[in-house]
């Protein structure tokens, strides 16, 4: 009786227990933090620019990323990113309108966006932007 007793006191004891398994959680967006030399074609003037972009996250958000010197025009712009897409929702920066969206493959950086300079008044770019990770 005194094993019977002690047997449902231990299965008691043990279905009491909670089992918090804890799996990591991968960040996304430290693949894509870096350095990138870009190739630049708009297809509104047809013409090639080449610069570097600069990818950080931000901190405060778990899938936000800053694009620094964005359209070679040394303007930081954001995006978000799910998995390998990026997405550059409508914002103003700087006098630019600009909206797009990308991929990341590997070390392979592509964006299709549009920009439209508010200043100037100009046509809107509409370009495809291609860049590989220093």
């Amino acid at each position: 009786m005194k094993r019977f007793l002690l047997a449902i006191s231990t299965l008691a004891v043990m279905a009491s227990c909670d089992i918090t398994v804890i799996e990591p959680r991968y960040d996304y967006r430290e693949q894509m933090v870096g350095y990138y030399d870009m190739e630049e074609y708009s297809e509104t003037f047809n013409d090639y620019t080449y610069y570097s972009v600069h990818i950080t996250k931000d901190y405060s958000s778990n899938d936000r990323i800053y694009l620094k010197n964005f359209y070679g025009a040394n303007i930081s712009v954001y995006a978000y990113v799910d998995y390998t897409k990026i997405t550059i929702p409508n914002q103003v920066v700087n006098g630019y309108e600009i909206e797009g969206v990308g991929t990341l493959q590997g070390s392979n950086l592509s964006l299709n966006y549009r920009v439209k300079d508010l200043y100037h008044y100009s046509a809107t770019d509409f370009c495809e932007t291609w860049g590989e990770r220093d």
